[in-house]
């Protein structure tokens, strides 16, 4: 079998989707390299984030042309051109026309985060994505959501059949599965001039994932608890006007920011927490949780959306619209550091979402459709 994917991601994107779409043609190719893969991207930024196989395949444009167009129009007869079996679209959206090529065709949808939190997303963009999302619904083969959350959402939004649509939880990287030495630990803390301890926050740092809630509960409870709030992640004015409250209150000494961290150092960072705090509002699977877990690091994590989907009943939960429930969670939550029990949990229920599954269920679409 010949699949193909829009890979744009993969090659432009180095943190949620691109570690999605990097997972999951990397797992395809160790667990099934008797099928071919060919990658159709408009261009590249970050090479080194994939290691090719073999079995993979990079196409780019003929010609110099617009992402945006490429990925649209001029993608689809790349696609027919190397007589591709199964198309999968790996972040919302296929080529308009497809369809029409007698090509089987997949679509992974994330999330709705544009209709949820208009104000992060410009007028425009909205519609464009309205537009690329419902399209993709309405004409792909198979809908593949990422969580049994995104899968109502698909329906309430796009009246899609329910038949249509295959929930496929995603997995994390095996990295965030093996345990980091102590020596290790020390020499990523002092390389990121963190301290013994912290509370940790991953995630881009925007409105929807709660963070200015989660520092407001962390200066009600810090006098008590004395470990600092460590927020690792990336964000634009937003991400300043927490910073600018954590200074007003004379915080910065117990609430640090980290803005670019490797993904190969993130590990160490969870295994070096006493709690991982990822209060968002919503998700359309949410990795932090997973990477948490995986890590075998306490998390909390909010009580809506997917998120008590990947949590299960290894997390501690809180009502994210309450700063006091946030408050009174992490407290709770710290009592349980160091009980090996709770560590075995979190293990156990990462162990829900591995690699293996989540490749074995991808290639079941593509073969059903093929």
């Amino acid at each position: 079998m010949h699949i193909g994917f829009d890979a744009k991601r993969l090659f432009c994107n180095q943190t949620g989707l691109g570690n999605y779409s990097r997972n999951l043609v990397r797992g395809l190719c160790e667990q099934f390299p008797e099928h071919s893969y060919s990658l159709f991207t408009p261009r590249i930024e970050y090479f080194d984030n994939f290691n090719f196989q073999k079995q993979c395949q990079l196409v780019l444009p003929q010609q110099k042309c617009c992402t945006s167009l490429f990925r649209i129009f001029g993608m689809a007869h790349n696609i027919v051109r190397k007589k591709i079996d199964v198309f999968h679209g790996l972040s919302h959206e296929i080529p308009i026309g497809l369809h029409k090529k007698n090509i089987p065709t997949v679509v992974t949808i994330h999330d709705f985060a544009y209709k949820f939190f208009t104000d992060d997303f410009p007028f425009i963009d909205r519609k464009i994505y309205d537009f690329k999302w419902k399209y993709a619904c309405t004409h792909a083969d198979k809908i593949i959501a990422t969580s049994i959350a995104t899968k109502e959402d698909i329906i309430r939004f796009f009246a899609v059949p329910e038949s249509k649509i295959e929930v496929i939880y995603q997995s994390c990287d095996d990295i965030f599965r093996q345990k980091t030495t102590e020596d290790w630990k020390q020499n990523i803390r002092q390389k990121y001039a963190l301290p013994e301890t912290f509370l940790l926050f991953v995630g881009s740092v925007t409105s929807r994932k709660n963070v200015l809630s989660l520092v407001h509960a962390y200066e009600h409870i810090h006098s008590q608890i004395d470990i600092p709030l460590v927020i690792c992640g990336k964000g634009g004015a937003y991400r300043n006007s927490v910073i600018e409250y954590v200074h007003q209150k004379n915080l910065h000494t117990k609430v640090l920011f980290l803005d670019t961290v490797e993904t190969i150092d993130l590990p160490a960072l969870y295994q070096s927490a006493q709690l991982s705090v990822y209060p968002s509002n919503y998700e359309g699977f949410g990795i932090p949780v997973l990477e948490s877990l995986a890590s075998g690091t306490t998390v909390l994590t909010s009580n809506r959306s997917c998120l008590p989907e990947v949590g299960g009943e290894a997390a501690f939960y809180c009502n994210p619209d309450s700063v006091e429930s946030i408050a009174d969670a992490i407290l709770t939550a710290l009592q349980s550091f160091g009980d090996a029990s709770v560590q075995e949990k979190n293990y156990a229920q990462a162990a829900r979402f591995s690699q293996q599954k989540f490749i074995e269920q991808n290639m079941a679409v593509y073969r059903e459709l093929s």
